[in-house]
């Protein structure tokens, strides 16, 4: 849950600005690597977008709730080896 530049793995993470408005965007975020919190260090680290996820309570500023969804999953399953896939519109 930090960036380590000495011991850590890379994570890459493609970022596409759906809106903007009032100093707040609405952004798609594609994790292309699978590391633990990627997407919220990305979009609060300094040296990433330096614009924490709205109610990131770790790496920004609490609020009601995180405002981060996922609109789209896909997997293997790990017992049937089929493809899974879940899709889902932001609630908000």
């Amino acid at each position: 849950q930090l960036v380590c530049y000495q011991f850590g793995k890379p994570a890459l993470t493609e970022v596409k600005i759906v809106s903007s408005n009032k100093g707040q965007s609405r952004v798609h975020l594609y994790p292309i690597t699978g590391r633990t919190h990627q997407l919220r260090v990305h979009m609060a680290h300094q040296q990433g977008l330096h614009a924490p996820i709205v109610g990131d309570e770790l790496y920004g500023i609490a609020a009601e709730r995180l405002l981060l969804h996922a609109g789209l999953l896909q997997f293997t399953h790990p017992v049937t080896l089929k493809p899974v896939r879940f899709e889902s519109t932001a609630p908000f």
